[in-house]
């Protein structure tokens, strides 16, 4: 090999050396842990979009409590209903409501924005070194990580504070402990969005349950939600007569 043949292949290899530097850090070559984490082609729905209800929906007849929780639900009445002071409705209940909801698939994170009390929600996807959940993330929502399955996004929350409605929101309510727990999975089935999502709460259910909901793609953007008013979200508890609350005490 020439001197001149030399200097010119020694250059040709830093110059791809250094292209392939670039590319990655412009994105265009994945690294180790993209390599790792990066779902193989076709992994990924496309769930992007507003989705209104469309029926079809499985719901519990009845939650398999244990005596904890049968304790509970006959403890807790009218008046501690979250919703009269303003407070949103968690998952399951929340997909279950008749507002429509928007998705938005990021790169490291999914946000699901709800019509309903403007609650937005945040899951952040598994291999994109997020901070893991500390004991100060226990929230109404908890706390979401996600991950895509063979077409689904799997959705897994913890650290939910405890909640009065949090099990079922609606009379004869069951509240839910910190260890509530549940699992959605959302996935296409042609153009509907079905969900399902798995109840979890080791202290008051004996077992775990199952909800689904279906979901049809609309153009409608979502209405802006007003703010709750306190004194208005507490008037139907104010003139509700005495007699009628389980211990009378508003």
């Amino acid at each position: 090999m020439s001197t001149g043949t030399g200097a010119f292949v020694s250059r040709a290899l830093k110059a791809s050396a250094v292209a392939g530097i670039l590319a990655v850090v412009a994105g265009y070559l994945p690294t180790g842990l993209e390599a790792q984490t990066r779902p193989a082609s076709g992994a990924v729905p496309s769930l992007s979009g507003i989705w209104m209800r469309a029926g079809g929906a499985v719901v519990p007849k009845e939650l398999p409590l244990n005596a904890r929780g049968i304790a509970l639900r006959e403890a807790i009445d009218e008046s501690l209903a979250p919703m009269y002071d303003c407070v949103p409705a968690t998952v399951p209940h929340i997909l279950g409501d008749p507002y429509n909801f928007s998705i938005e698939q990021r790169n490291d994170r999914v946000i699901i924005k709800f019509e309903k009390d403007a609650v937005t929600r945040t899951v952040w996807l598994e291999g994109h070194n997020h901070p893991a959940a500390t004991n100060n993330d226990y929230a109404l929502h908890g706390y979401s990580v996600g991950r895509y399955e063979n077409g689904t996004l799997v959705v897994e929350t913890t650290k939910y504070t405890f909640d009065p409605g949090g099990l079922e929101d609606k009379p004869p309510m069951v509240a839910s402990s910190t260890q509530k727990k549940t699992i959605e999975r959302y996935s296409r089935d042609g153009a509907k969005l079905m969900a399902e999502v798995t109840l979890e709460d080791r202290l008051i259910l004996k077992e775990p349950v199952l909800f689904k909901f279906q979901f049809t793609p609309t153009k409608e953007a979502l209405v802006e939600w007003p703010e709750c008013d306190p004194v208005q979200a507490r008037a139907p508890i104010d003139y509700m007569p005495v007699n009628q609350l389980k211990y009378g005490i508003r």
